[in-house]
């Protein structure tokens, strides 16, 4: 099922981003509820869609809402009785590659981003590869690790760091390991300004 669409089915992607942030933060069993404005700030939508289909998810009956500080904070009601259904869905549709890529365009001290393609379906097998991020360079880690989280509702994401200096120390020394990482099957090379991948076809 990936890359496959559910927005065309459900009839709206405002009203599939909700469904997939609500149903997927459930079954990680993380989520407290969202407030609309937080809703419409993670999912970049306009807050007046935002409302319009929470009010439909409510009236239908999957998400109810509890008042805090006279706003409401909406919830997946754990009596819907296809949660499980839904469920699957989203965890066999979801495909958090795009939010990746737009997230490292943003940064700029990476000199190498390698994402392995086995976290296409990270929320439901843990995966055999070595590294699901291999990163040469600098970066936030705190922001990176909160965006993990968020991206992937809590899974363990298998990533690794190191300075340029410190890689081309290691391939100096034949490191066996980062000769592996490299060269792991399923790789998408998303920066290269070291023109790794190019070496390495050669």
């Amino acid at each position: 099922m990936k890359g496959f669409d559910v927005s065309k089915i459900l009839g709206s992607k405002c009203r599939a981003k909700l469904l997939e942030k609500f149903f997927l933060e459930y079954e990680s069993g993380s989520s407290s509820g969202f407030y609309m404005r937080e809703l419409s700030r993670d999912l970049d939508e306009q807050i007046n869609s935002i409302k319009r289909e929470l009010d439909n998810l409510y009236d239908l009956g999957i998400l109810r809402y509890k008042m805090e500080l006279k706003k409401k904070i909406f919830f997946l009601n754990d009596r819907f009785p296809l949660i499980e259904e839904f469920t699957q869905i989203f965890l066999k549709s979801y495909d958090p590659i795009d939010k990746i890529k737009a997230f490292f365009k943003t940064i700029t001290g990476l000199e190498l981003v390698i994402v392995n393609e086995s976290l296409k379906n990270k929320l439901f097998e843990p995966g055999k590869s070595i590294l699901d991020i291999f990163l040469i360079g600098e970066i936030d880690k705190d922001a990176f690790n909160s965006f993990l989280s968020q991206t992937f509702y809590g899974r363990k994401i298998k990533y690794a760091i190191i300075t340029t200096e410190d890689f081309y120390h290691r391939l100096e020394f034949g490191d066996k390991l980062i000769k592996n990482i490299l060269t792991e099957s399923g790789n998408m090379y998303l920066r290269d300004n070291l023109k790794i991948k190019e070496k390495l076809d050669l």
